[in-house]
């Protein structure tokens, strides 16, 4: 409580305000605060008011305050007036002989070079103002030096019966770039039509499904608030499960729901079938993973491809050569009479393709953007497209990534006269330490279905991927797990050894359980692959890429694996720091790579060039380059198949833009390719780079299935 001089403030709320006026002071009692575990809502809020630090430096940061996107909506480009225009233009041309039909054509032709200025208008700001009005200005000057022509030279009319045809092809630019964008922003608005534009806020702050809550526009919800979702409803905002259990559709294209409790992420657009959960939101507005596909082509910042900043700096550069370039053409063009010099300066404005090579950049990065995410993919920009379809070698862990991640006991051998149950009791104890991990809650499972009670145990200590060690009554050394951690310890698993590698050899995992420095169990676990795993792999190769299996398992098993996905590639007996270094050797030797994983391997997944990460897409961890809202490994090839072809539509476009432009330039420039030319050319350049983006929407469907 503060007094001030209207009266007293309280600090806290009305439990605490109640509490200190009935005369508890406990604040006067000082005790040192008891550590305690970071909250989820503590670790969401930290996250959120960061922004994910290590995520959004360096490659794949995400420019605040991006210009909107060109994508939002089409404008519905309608190209019959400025055709119209420039067919009167050439109608009349033919009669240019007379003074009065010259002058017609040329007005009718700068009156559709008018109209497509009008229509490109969008194109401006992506593009600048010097590179919106370069071409439809080259068919106004074309139109100009073919009525100086008739006047000055008495030249024939295919001067400006060119300009005329010049005029409607920057008219039928406008148009295709029109209608190229317009099935990406229809793709865009099907997306944001399926976010709710209300959210449940609930009115308690306590950790619990208090159901009371008050409706609020979306646009008042923040990162880091709490949000109710309840059966039937869509979930408004990305966010993380804080109370309650759901059945949730995971993302739009989802027909099989899935169950989400408490530290489970959710993507905004996800559907409630069941039950109702409490989330706190770590991601909203344009940010939410389902329409953050429309920053891709905005973002000029870090986040931003390669691509994309040169072709910024070669539009903002080329605008002004291209206008120096006009004028040298005034110089330097073939003929000797005004109208032959201004007829190469309007070429050389008509030639280069500044919207082509700007739409090439970023085009295919937002369709890359948009197909995935009714599939639950979500990229985090830009620049992780790009890097995502540059990979060489995609390294899969194997538990939980490649298999499913929750393994059984198969068989229990006993070694000699070991008595299984007290071993098993000890184990479970044991295992308490690794509380969590798959290994120990499978032989959890296994103890209690058999009736076995937990043991005593005392100074269980955990050895990340390799086992647990304790102390058993009497003092004797207990230890579980790996070959290795076992020799670590001094025991030989010479008696156990053939009975470990015959489960081995068929991808099982063997255990060891050593008591008092001898062999005493074997415990046999299978964890299956995964539905498409194969696939999967098959679908890396195809890219190309190399196939890499890294595990903390036996060789043995590993291989077995491998040979299950075709893979012959596998690093094994891995510790997860190792996987980390194996991780960044396999990109010093081969390129770029790509780590599919689990949020469980964070180590690995922090030292890959694209980390891949299975069921993170809208929680704390979803800023990864690549997150899926589910963990179908065939969507993690699904995701580097997409940005391969992304990558390769976008570098092919580019390049084609490119290099036309300054080439057709040059002859432009020297006199040799006329206007009608150099508007054709670059108009067929438009044609093949505008609709990249359609192109890739209609490969992703055609090539990538939507999957429960």
């Amino acid at each position: 409580m503060v007094i001030l001089e209207d009266g007293p403030r309280y600090l806290c709320g009305e439990p605490c305000q109640a509490r200190f006026r009935g005369g508890d002071r406990r604040h006067d009692r000082f005790s040192a605060p008891a550590p305690t575990v970071r909250s989820l809502s503590e670790r969401v809020r930290d996250a959120t008011l960061a922004q994910v630090p290590a995520a959004r430096s360096g490659r794949y940061a995400r420019k605040r305050g991006a210009r909107p996107s060109l994508y939002a909506a089409g404008e519905g480009v309608n190209p019959a007036q400025g055709l119209g225009l420039a067919a009167v233009g050439l109608l009349t041309s033919l009669g240019a002989s007379f003074a009065f039909l010259a002058v017609l054509s040329t007005l009718a032709t700068l009156g559709a070079a008018g109209i497509a200025l009008r229509d490109s208008l969008p194109s401006r700001r992506d593009v600048g103002t010097l590179g919106w009005a370069l071409g439809p200005t080259g068919a106004a000057l074309a139109a100009l030096a073919g009525l100086a022509a008739q006047f000055v030279d008495t030249a024939s009319a295919w001067p400006l019966a060119g300009a005329a045809v010049a005029a409607g092809a920057m008219v039928v630019r406008a148009w295709l770039d029109d209608s190229a964008r317009a099935p990406l922003a229809e793709s865009l608005a099907r997306l944001r039509a399926a976010l709710p534009t209300t959210a449940r806020v609930p009115l308690s702050s306590e950790p619990s499904l208090d159901m009371r809550f008050r409706q609020v526009h979306i646009s008042e919800v923040h990162a880091g608030d709490r949000v109710l979702a309840v059966d039937g409803e869509v979930v408004p905002v990305d966010g993380v499960v804080e109370a309650g259990t759901a059945s949730v559709l995971l993302h739009p294209g989802a027909t099989a729901a899935v169950e989400r409790g408490p530290g489970e992420a959710v993507l905004a657009g996800a559907r409630v079938t069941r039950g109702a959960v409490r989330l706190l939101a770590t991601r909203v507005g344009d940010d939410r993973g389902l329409v953050r596909a429309a920053s891709y082509g905005a973002d000029t910042g870090a986040g931003s491809s390669r691509i994309a900043r040169l072709a910024a700096q070669f539009i903002r550069w080329g605008g002004l050569a291209t206008v120096g370039a006009a004028v040298a053409g005034l110089a330097l063009s073939q003929g000797d009479s005004i109208p032959a010099h201004l007829a190469a300066a309007a070429a050389v404005l008509l030639a280069v393709p500044l919207l082509s090579v700007r739409r090439s950049s970023d085009s295919p990065l937002v369709a890359a953007g948009l197909a995935g995410a009714p599939r639950g993919i979500v990229f985090l920009n830009g620049r992780a497209v790009e890097d995502a379809g540059n990979i060489a070698v995609a390294a899969f862990m194997t538990r939980g990534t490649v298999t499913t991640g929750h393994p059984e006991v198969l068989e229990v051998h006993a070694i000699g006269d070991a008595d299984l149950e007290e071993l098993l009791s000890l184990a479970m104890a044991a295992q308490l330490v690794a509380q969590g991990h798959p290994v120990a809650l499978a032989l959890q499972r296994y103890g209690a279905s058999k009736g076995i009670a937990v043991g005593n145990v005392r100074r269980a200590t955990l050895h990340a991927g390799r086992g647990v060690s304790a102390l058993a009554p009497g003092s004797k050394a207990l230890v579980i797990g790996t070959r290795q951690l076992l020799l670590d310890e001094g025991v030989s698993v010479a008696v156990a050894d053939s009975i470990a590698g015959r489960a081995e050899e068929r991808g099982h995992t063997a255990v060891f359980v050593a008591l008092d420095g001898r062999v005493r169990l074997v415990i046999t676990l299978q964890d299956p692959v995964r539905i498409g795993a194969r696939a999967a792999a098959q679908r890396v190769f195809d890219l190309p890429a190399e196939v890499v299996l890294m595990s903390g398992d036996h060789r043995t098993t590993v291989e077995a694996l491998g040979l299950q996905m075709d893979v012959a590639h596998i690093k094994a007996e891995l510790l997860p720091e190792e996987r980390a270094a194996e991780v960044r050797r396999l990109g010093e030797s081969a390129g770029h790579v790509a780590v599919v994983g689990r949020v469980q391997d964070v180590e690995a997944l922090g030292a890959a060039d694209v980390p891949v990460v299975l069921g993170a897409a809208g929680g704390i961890e979803g800023d990864a380059a690549v997150a899926l809202a589910n963990e179908d490994i065939r969507d993690a090839a699904a995701a580097l198949f997409i940005a391969r072809a992304a990558r390769t539509e976008t570098l092919r476009c580019f390049i084609a833009s490119v290099v036309v432009g300054a080439v057709v330039g040059c002859g432009a420039m020297l006199g040799v390719v006329p206007p009608v030319a150099a508007a054709l050319l670059a108009l067929s350049v438009d044609a093949f780079a505008l609709p990249s983006g359609v192109r890739l929407l209609r490969r992703v469907d055609l090539r990538v299935p939507a999957r429960a």
